[in-house]
């Protein structure tokens, strides 16, 4: 996965709930199976490699009705099938919790943890693993959305679509910068702010920069949504500021690059690679 990364949560799972393992499996969607890739050290490698099929063992189980399961003595479990019992044994690991990642009701990944006692996973860890995997699951959509989108770009069948669905792209760049300027989460702000830096874009190569490195980027927002053909009121409104703000921003943008109206800025920004 292009950013969201499941070795990064097994990792901070094991670490942060301070369990005695973590393991996980990217989920291929409407697959009924997954292979075991991920794991937190080599007293899990015993696991890795496993492919498990819908409804075998804990996970397996836990992906078929999508909702976390757990085992407090994996060998003596009556509750599972046992497909994986001489893997599991080697991995000396007892006590295993299997939470399937699920967005829109489609299994993405499957996350385990576990100990080598015979003891429930406590609520403070399984709190910890709830967190994280909330985190990566806002990933994973962040992920989805901008392919989405880019699909969708690279399937215009005119330069005018193609044009448009950019500036989609940018006028999402600005309202994520606003939705991060009131998020007080420093996590969730940090992903906010890279989900408006994968959406702005950069000028595609042999543009001239120049421009976009002159304007602030709340004077590029204000001049993507004015492309777009909103008014002043429109445009703050919908990047919460003042309109007297807004109109400050454009006279500036409008100084900088050298012209004297909306339509000539609009223009000079598109011939500079700055907005399309």
């Amino acid at each position: 996965m292009s950013r969201a990364s499941l070795a990064d949560l097994v990792a901070r799972v094991r670490n942060a709930a301070g369990l005695d393992g973590a393991f996980g499996a990217e989920i291929a969607p409407h697959s009924d199976r997954y292979l075991i890739n991920r794991v937190s050290d080599e007293h899990m490698r015993p696991l890795d490699g496993l492919t498990v099929p819908a409804g075998a063992g804990i996970g397996g189980k836990a992906m078929l009705l999508r909702r976390p399961m757990s085992v407090t003595d994996y060998q003596r479990a009556d509750t599972i099938t046992h497909d994986f019992d001489q893997p599991v044994a080697e991995s000396g690991m007892r006590s295993i919790l299997a939470i399937p990642v699920v967005v829109d009701d489609v299994p993405r990944a499957m996350l385990y943890g576990a100990l080598r006692s015979a003891n429930p996973i406590s609520d403070r860890r399984l709190d910890i693993a709830y967190r994280l995997i909330k985190e990566y699951r806002f990933d994973l959509r962040i992920d989805d959305e901008v392919a989405r989108r880019l699909d969708e770009l690279d399937a215009a069948a005119t330069e005018r679509e193609s044009a448009r669905m950019r500036e989609q792209l940018r006028a999402i760049h600005a309202e994520a910068r606003v939705l991060a300027e009131q998020v007080t989460d420093p996590e969730l702000r940090a992903k906010i702010e890279a989900l408006s830096v994968r959406a702005g874009g950069m000028p595609s190569e042999g543009q001239e920069p120049a421009v976009e490195y002159r304007l602030t980027p709340r004077e590029l927002d204000v001049v993507v949504q004015v492309a777009a053909g909103l008014s002043n009121a429109d445009v703050a409104d919908r990047l919460g500021l003042a309109p007297a703000t807004v109109k400050s921003y454009l006279k500036t943008a409008m100084r900088k690059t050298g012209v004297h109206n909306r339509l000539a800025l609009i223009t000079e920004c598109r011939r500079a690679g700055v907005i399309r």
